[in-house]
């Protein structure tokens, strides 16, 4: 991928989200291997993410002024939404327009003369409340059901800041919102050779749930590369990190290295039950993702309405060896980066009916919270993932 500028890049990076690919992966990929400065690399991503985030409405604004859209070249689409993102983000129109004219003419010269029209004609509409946010209606009406409104999303649509959470010490950093983590606010660096791992504070705060002390040993399933047994591992704990994914496991242990922390990593597909236990366990489970809409936008338009029942179920499996996993006596922190009901809420009361062993403690959650009761969820904004938080007590074995 050789483009000549950012948006050239923006339309080849736009057409291979709509193939399937991952935003940030492709994005990574390709300015990896771009001598670009650090300004032209901003824009590519500022173009790429404005767009994807805001697609639904785009489309929406661009419909009057388009026949039949879908019989379009998929690059000139790509193209039209680019030009209405940066008419709808404030960019002048003689600066704006003809850039994307010309970019037109590259892929299509017979439709650029469609492209100038098109992109000086834009005007503001009403939308429905899921189509400005961009949100599938599906989706949408059960955030209205659940939590009662959806304003919250547009927290989604908002540029990313990037937190690291540090485990040396680093001047300069501002504080994030809770101990540990920081807000990086310098450009794209070697992190782990600085004591720094990026993470969302709402990521790190579900290991915090935890309490690690030194010494006492932790079990952290589906814990990936193990970014949340990073932390528990530099308070003292004795980290055991499961998961089923070898390969990010091996890149979790050269970062562990360079940090300077020790986690022991186990593959295992944690359906089955494990063959030790531990007074604190966290459980991260695989999840549908809709509280990181913000940095994977593409999610939002992938998912069906029966993934969220669907991941319950395997949600449900896995807390069933958690809790066989925890000790009398001990936590189980139970987390997922979504907010539905099924995966939250839904999973915690399906369990506890099944365990009475198991009972919920509060949470003193220090960021703002969309509901509380049994468990929390974390509302999208400040740059905060959307989160899941339960966290269980075994009071006895159940006979």
């Amino acid at each position: 991928m050789r483009p000549g500028s950012p948006r050239a890049l923006a339309v080849r990076i736009l057409l291979e989200v709509e193939r399937g690919g991952r935003t940030q992966l492709l994005l990574d990929w390709a300015l990896d291997r771009l001598s670009w400065p650090e300004r032209d690399r901003a824009y590519a991503t500022h173009l790429v993410y404005g767009v994807l985030r805001r697609l639904r409405y785009l489309d929406f604004l661009l419909e009057p002024h388009l026949r039949k859209p879908e019989r379009l070249p998929p690059q000139v689409r790509c193209i039209l939404r680019l030009g209405a993102w940066e008419w709808l983000a404030g960019k002048a129109d003689h600066a704006r327009v003809s850039p994307w004219v010309e970019e037109a003419k590259k892929v299509s010269p017979r439709l650029a003369g469609l492209v100038n029209a098109v992109l000086r004609r834009l005007s503001l509409r009403e939308a429905p409340e899921c189509v400005r946010l961009s949100l599938p209606d599906w989706l949408c009406q059960a955030w209205q059901g659940f939590f009662g409104q959806v304003a919250f999303a547009e927290g989604f649509n908002e540029p990313a800041p990037l937190f690291v959470t540090a485990y040396r010490s680093v001047e300069g950093l501002k504080p994030g919102p809770i101990p540990d983590s920081y807000l990086w606010e310098g450009g794209k660096t070697d992190f782990s050779a600085l004591g720094l791992q990026p993470q969302n504070p709402a990521s790190l705060f579900a290991a915090r749930l935890l309490s690690p002390v030194p010494g006492e040993k932790v079990l952290d399933l589906c814990g990936g590369a193990g970014l949340k047994a990073f932390y528990l591992a530099a308070k003292g704990a004795e980290v055991v990190s499961y998961d089923l994914n070898p390969r990010r496991q091996e890149a979790g242990e050269k970062t562990a290295r360079k940090l300077g922390l020790r986690v022991i990593y186990l593959t295992q597909d944690l359906r089955e039950p494990l063959s030790e236990k531990a007074k604190k366990v966290l459980l991260d489970a695989p999840c549908t993702g809709t509280g990181t809409f913000r940095s994977h936008p593409e999610l939002r338009y992938r998912l069906a309405p029966e993934d969220p029942r669907r991941m319950a179920e395997l949600q449900l499996k896995l807390l069933e060896t958690a809790a066989r996993a925890t000790e009398e006596g001990g936590v189980l922190v139970y987390s997922v980066c979504t907010l539905t009901e099924e995966e939250g809420e839904g999973v915690a009361r399906a369990f506890l009916a099944r365990h009475p062993e198991f009972v919920p403690e509060p949470i003193a959650c220090p960021f703002p919270a969309l509901r509380s009761g049994l468990g929390v969820y974390v509302a999208p904004e400040g740059g905060l993932d959307g989160f899941y938080y339960l966290r269980l007590r075994k009071v006895n074995s159940r006979s």
